[in-house]
């Protein structure tokens, strides 16, 4: 199916991603003659008001007209246009295939906050987010009970701009799992750790000098993946020189290892860690269903991830977090439920719940094989989140994703006292995070005016390789403009 669309210039906006809501697998084009559905949206402007109409011709038909205040600024135009848009989908389609509305982006909760900086109260923002944004009751008490949890960890005085966070990614996985997309190369097949390694280290202690110098202070460290828990011993003894030198400290409340996959676990390398000032680690399973572990090519088991938990608190931690993946092949809520009760028997700090999203460049995806659940969105996860809720867990990091399971959401729950800071600080946007590694990002955020510059690393390891000084370069002038 092709979609065509003709919008008014300037209005355009997000528009296709409204109509990627109901019809997920059509081509949206615009400006062309061709097309199974024709999308007209125009916005006429008179003196005193603005006229918005949306036309729909072809495979549906369908008008929605409305008169707006000029005086309206044109991201509230641009709003409303995709308000009405959505509507008529709606309309004509007998759907409303999102629970978020017209909302699309991958930080919602960001526009709690924005509304909380204004002074809004609760009743205020519950009104927002339904009549403006058409936002499920639902998702917009997650919405606002997500950012009350976290508000209290976000910046806000100017005192503290020099107060950042840090990312280490190690993009190496002992395999592929096939919903995956994000940068783990299979350890054998790409270039080796050690060369990758020593490019990291130089990338650290380049930058690192500059932080020292500049007086930044670290208030926590995130090494994530891939899976970091590859490395070797002595090659965690490599990396965490340059970490101590420049970036650990008194000041630093939490240093995160994404240990991720059960089967790379060693309690050497485990004791290790937590002598050297890592006290959060994350251990996900994605689900304890041995079969579905076989069928998205995980090389664990069930019994493995429960003897990687207890290798990790044997170690010494006493902050773990896991994952669950919703949506996984042949799984439905009685299967996510049985995982779910697994894992709070082993009673790990916090408990993050994903669904499976259709991301490009897995191999499910270019194998066009993909495969969901037995059934998609909320009826996955069942009475879960309320489940979580009753044995203590809140929710405090949310996080959207193109091409989601039911255009639901992933969920960060922990108990009081264990969120995990870097998640939040990642998704809300209010502090500047320092990447290295390959496939990281950097957000260089204006604390005055909460403006982002944003530095992405290559994903491919030769390539992060080839670019080290460029890099450097960017990361620094980028540290240097910050007040």
């Amino acid at each position: 199916m092709q979609i065509n669309l003709n919008v008014s210039s300037g209005y355009d906006g997000r528009v296709h991603e409204i109509f990627r809501l109901f019809f997920p697998q059509a081509r949206v084009v615009y400006g062309q003659k061709d097309g199974d559905l024709h999308g007209n949206l125009t916005v006429r402007e008179e003196s005193d008001f603005l006229e918005l109409q949306v036309d729909l011709t072809g495979c549906l038909e369908g008008r929605q007209r409305i008169i707006v205040n000029s005086r309206e600024n044109k991201a509230e135009v641009r709003r409303e246009l995709l308000r009405l848009t959505y509507l008529l989908l709606v309309q004509v389609t007998s759907s409303k295939p999102s629970p978020y509305g017209i909302l699309t982006g991958v930080r919602p909760t960001k526009l709690v906050h924005s509304f909380l900086d204004r002074g809004y109260s609760r009743v205020q923002i519950e009104e927002e987010l339904l009549e403006k944004f058409l936002v499920n009751r639902d998702k917009i008490d997650l919405l606002i009970d997500v950012a009350s949890h976290n508000r209290p960890y976000l910046v806000k005085s100017p005192d503290v701009c020099r107060n950042i966070g840090v990312y280490i990614g190690i993009p190496y996985c002992p395999s592929r799992c096939h919903y995956c997309s994000f940068p783990g190369y299979s350890l054998g097949h790409h270039l080796g750790v050690s060369q990758f390694l020593k490019g990291l280290i130089y990338e650290l202690n380049r930058v690192g000098q500059e932080l020292q110098d500049a007086g930044f202070t670290i208030e926590y460290i995130y090494i994530g993946g891939g899976t970091p828990t590859v490395l070797s011993m002595e090659e965690w003894r490599q990396l965490l020189e340059p970490v101590h030198r420049f970036y650990l400290s008194g000041a630093t409340r939490e240093f995160t290892v994404e240990a991720g996959r059960p089967d790379t676990f060693d309690h050497e390398v485990l004791c290790f860690l937590v002598e050297n000032g890592v006290n959060r680690i994350c251990v996900n399973p994605q689900t304890m269903n041995d079969s579905t572990l076989n069928k998205i090519g995980r090389l664990h088991t069930s019994a493995m991830t429960i003897e990687a938990f207890q290798k990790a608190r044997q170690a010494g931690f006493r902050n773990i977090n896991m994952d669950l993946i919703a949506g996984l092949p042949g799984e439905g809520p009685e299967e996510f439920e049985n995982s779910l009760k697994a894992l709070l028997q082993l009673g790990p700090e916090g408990i993050t719940v994903h669904h499976l999203a259709r991301k490009r460049g897995s191999t499910w995806d270019m194998q066009n094989s993909f495969a969901e659940g037995k059934l998609v969105g909320e009826s996955i996860v069942g009475n879960a989140y309320q489940h979580l809720i009753e044995e203590g867990y809140l929710p405090y990091y949310l996080y959207r994703q193109k091409r989601m399971a039911g255009n639901q959401e992933n969920i960060g729950f922990a108990l009081p006292g264990f969120f995990g800071e870097y998640n939040i600080q990642v998704i809300e946007e209010r502090q500047t995070i320092i990447g290295f590694g390959g496939g990281s990002a950097s957000k260089f955020v204006d604390i005055n005016d909460l403006s982002i510059s944003n530095h992405h690393h290559p994903q491919d390891p030769a390539t992060y390789l080839l670019s080290l000084e460029r890099l450097i370069k960017g990361q620094v002038d980028r540290l240097r403009a910050l007040p």
